[in-house]
C-alpha cells in the first residue's frame, strides 16, 4: 500500500475544489484527487453563468430575495446573505485571474437573465461556455501550485473517533493508496447521476456524500433534487439546453405551438425550475405531448449559444426550423453533507464544499446560476479557515489495526444493477412522488451491510454500492418530508404555504458495522 502525506487533501476538481486549492497552495502542500481527468467535472460543463448583483439598478438584497423565493424559504438566511454579498468579489477575482467574461461594446459586463431572477444579473463567458472558460483558467493556475492526481477513486475516509485524517483511494488496477492529512476537503459533486436522465457528467454518483455518511458525518435535505426543465430530448444524446436561451426569449411550446407556461406563473418561461419542470412533466406524461423550445425569436442564436448549437448538431437536431425538443432531467442536488459557513462538517478535520455540501443557501430549489457562485464563495471560506488554523499534530497511521484490510469475501454481495436503481429513482423519487411508491423503493433499495469491506472490491462494485446507498438515502429522506416544498413534490401531500421549515437531518450509524437500519433517517429536526 502506498502512503502519501499532505497538509490538505481535496477530493474533486470542479470549481470548488480548484478554487480551494488555489487559495491554500500559497501556504500549504495541497493534493487534489480526482477520479478521472481534471477536465471531467460538472463545473467544466456548466453552460449558465455566475449570478451577481453588479448592475447599477440591482442590489444584493434583490438577489437575496430571489434566492429565498426560489428556495421556498428553506434557505439558511445568514449563509445565503453571505453568498450574495460575495458575488461581486467572485467576479472581480476571476476576472483578475484571467477569466474572459462577456462584455458589451462599452466594456460593461453583459448581464443575462434566467429563471427566478427578476433582474439581469448573470455574468457569462463565451456565451454558454462559462464553466469551460472558468475551469480552463483555474486548471492552468492550480497545476503550477498543487499536485493534481487523476485516476484515483476515493473509496472511504480514514476516521478515528470523531476525527478525519485522510482518505483511501483505489485506481483502475486495484491498487490502494492512503492519503494522509490533517485537513480533508470533499468537493466531489452531487448525486443527480442516480437518475437515468441527468445533465450531469458521468460519475455524479454521490460518492463523496456516501463516504461522509459511512464515516459518521451528518447529512441534510437529500430529498431536494432539482430537475432542469430543458434537457435535449433525443434517443442517443442527452445534454443541457441552458436557461439563458429562455432568458433571451426562448418559449416552451407543445406540438401545437401553444405556450405551456403562459397561465402557470407570472414569470412564465422564466419561473423557478421546480415549477417549470412539473409543468413540462404534466404536458409530457399526462397529456402525451412533446415539448419544444421555440427559438425563432432569438437573433444570431448560433453565435450566442455555440455550446447548444454544437449539441444539437451532434444529435442531428436541425435549428433551421427553430424548435428544439426538450424534457426535464435531474440536474442539481440541494442536499448533502451538513456544513457551517467555513465548510466544516460534523467530523473534525473534514470539510465539504460545492454540490456535495449542504450549506443551506439553495433551500428547496436552487436559483439559476447560484451553483458556480456557491462553489467559489465557500471554497474561499474553507481555505481561509484552514490557513488561519493552528498546525495539527500528525497522527499515527493505524493501517495494521484496520480489520477491513484482511477481510476476503469470496461471495459477491447482493447489489442492484445500476440501470435498475436509476429506473426505481425515476419512477418513485422523480419530479412527482407519493408515499406508496417511495415505500416500495425504500424496501427494494435496502442494503444489508452498511460498511462492507471495499478494499478487495473492484471499482465497479464500489460505484454501484454508492449509487444504491445514495438512492436509498434519498428515498428515505423523501418519505421523511411529509410536505410538498420546492423540488420535493408529493402528489399525496399539498404544497406547504408556511415559511417555517424543518431540516431533514440524516444521522449516520457511526459505530454500527453490520446493518443498514431503516431507522437511520431519524426524522425532522429544527
Amino acid at each position: 500500500m502506498n502512503i502519501v502525506e499532505a497538509d490538505v487533501l481535496i477530493i474533486g476538481s470542479g470549481i470548488a475544489g480548484l478554487m480551494a486549492a488555489e487559495y491554500l497552495s500559497m501556504d500549504k502542500n495541497v493534493i487534489v484527487i480526482t477520479k478521472s481527468g481534471v477536465e471531467h467535472s460538472n463545473s467544466f460543463m456548466a453552460q449558465g453563468g455566475i449570478s451577481a448583483a453588479i448592475s447599477k439598478t440591482d442590489h444584493w438584497k434583490n438577489h437575496y430575495d430571489d434566492t429565498l423565493q426560489a428556495g421556498h424559504q428553506q434557505n439558511h438566511p445568514e449563509l445565503t446573505e453571505h453568498l450574495v454579498k460575495e458575488s461581486r468579489k467572485v467576479i472581480q477575482t476571476l476576472f483578475e485571474w484571467g477569466v474572459p467574461f462577456d462584455r458589451t461594446a462599452e466594456g460593461r459586463y453583459l448581464l443575462g437573465k434566467e429563471g427566478g431572477h427578476h433582474l439581469n444579473r448573470i455574468v457569462h463567458a463565451g456565451g454558454d461556455q462559462t464553466g469551460k472558460k472558468i475551469m480552463e483558467v483555474l486548471i492552468k493556475r492550480v497545476k503550477k501550485k498543487a499536485n493534481i492526481v487523476s485516476g484515483q477513486y476515493a473509496i472511504d475516509l480514514m476516521v478515528d473517533g470523531n476525527q478525519c485524517y485522510g482518505v483511501y483511494c483505489k485506481d483502475k488496477k486495484g491498487d490502494i493508496t492512503m492519503y494522509h492529512a490533517p485537513h480533508t476537503i470533499l468537493a466531489g459533486g452531487g448525486y443527480a447521476g442516480i437518475y437515468s436522465v441527468s445533465s450531469n457528467s458521468h460519475g455524479s454518483d454521490g460518492s463523496a456524500v456516501c463516504m461522509a455518511y459511512r464515516a459518521g458525518a451528518d447529512l441534510a435535505d437529500l430529498e431536494f433534487i432539482q430537475f432542469h426543465p430543458t434537457l435535449l430530448k433525443h434517443e442517443k444524446y442527452t445534454g443541457l439546453i441552458t436557461e439563458a436561451v429562455r432568458g433571451q426569449g426562448g418559449i416552451l411550446v407543445n406540438s401545437r405551438g401553444v405556450p405551456v407556461m403562459d397561465s402557470v406563473h407570472p414569470m412564465k418561461d422564466l419561473a423557478p425550475r421546480d415549477i417549470v419542470s412539473r409543468r413540462l412533466f404534466e404536458e409530457i406524461h399526462v397529456h402525451g405531448e412533446t415539448v419544444y423550445l421555440d427559438i425563432t425569436g432569438i437573433l444570431d442564436f448560433e453565435q450566442k449559444f455555440p455550446g447548444v448549437t454544437a449539441l444539437c448538431k451532434k444529435a442531428g437536431v436541425s435549428l433551421e426550423k427553430g424548435f428544439i425538443p426538450v424534457s426535464p432531467g435531474a440536474h442539481f442536488t440541494m442536499g448533502g453533507i451538513m456544513t457551517d459557513i467555513h465548510g466544516r462538517t460534523t467530523l473534525k478535520g473534514l470539510y465539504a464544499i460545492g454540490e456535495c455540501a449542504h450549506t443551506g443557501v439553495h433551500g428547496a430549489n436552487r436559483l439559476a446560476s447560484n451553483s458556480l457562485l456557491e462553489g467559489a464563495v465557500f471554497a474561499k471560506q474553507s481555505a481561509e479557515h484552514i490557513l488561519s488554523s493552528k498546525a495539527e499534530k500528525s497522527r499515527s497511521l493505524p493501517i495494521l489495526q484496520d480489520k477491513r484490510f484482511s477481510i476476503q469475501e469470496d461471495l459477491e454481495d447482493e447489489l442492484l444493477e445500476e440501470i435498475l436503481i436509476k429506473k426505481v429513482m425515476d419512477v418513485s423519487a422523480g419530479i412527482c412522488r407519493n408515499k406508496v411508491e417511495l415505500e416500495r423503493a425504500a424496501e427494494l433499495l435496502q442494503l444489508s451491510d452498511l460498511k462492507p469491506s471495499l478494499f478487495s472490491k473492484p471499482l465497479s462494485y464500489i460505484r454501484r454500492l454508492n449509487i444504491q446507498t445514495m438512492a436509498w438515502l434519498t428515498v428515505s429522506s423523501c418519505l421523511n418530508r411529509t410536505e410538498s416544498r420546492g423540488s420535493h413534490y408529493r402528489t399525496d401531500i399539498p404544497i406547504s404555504r408556511n415559511e417555517w421549515c424543518k431540516k431533514n437531518i440524516v444521522r449516520s450509524l457511526k459505530n454500527d458495522e453490520s446493518t443498514f437500519v431503516k431507522k437511520a433517517v431519524t426524522g425532522l429536526f429544527n
